[in-house]
């Protein structure tokens, strides 16, 4: 088991307005849920659940830890992120040339 380490004193004196927690599938739709967490109050958290019940159970963990440490914790199903996705801003295959 490896061991941790303190992180940089300016990480240590960065201090958040919100976070948001969401599933590493919903990473690309960074544009789409941000916003949404930028408005919302200093201090509070949104958490994107996905129908997965060990995240669900995970989250709502976290959801009451932040509760009882005075966040507010605002609940959104992964289904809203990503019905606000407008139709041309869906993600495309790609394909990359590399140089040998």
């Amino acid at each position: 088991m490896g061991s941790f380490t303190q992180p940089p004193a300016a990480l240590r004196k960065a201090r958040l307005d919100n976070i948001a927690l969401v599933p590493a599938s919903l990473l690309p739709l960074k544009g789409t849920y941000q916003p949404l967490a930028n408005r919302l109050p200093k201090g509070s958290i949104l958490c994107v659940q996905t129908q997965s019940p060990r995240q669900k159970r995970i989250l709502q963990k976290v959801a009451h830890f932040f509760r009882t440490h005075g966040h507010t914790v605002i609940n959104l199903p992964a289904e809203k992120v990503t019905r606000r996705m407008k139709r041309n801003e869906k993600q495309t295959a790609e394909t990359l040339r590399l140089a040998l």
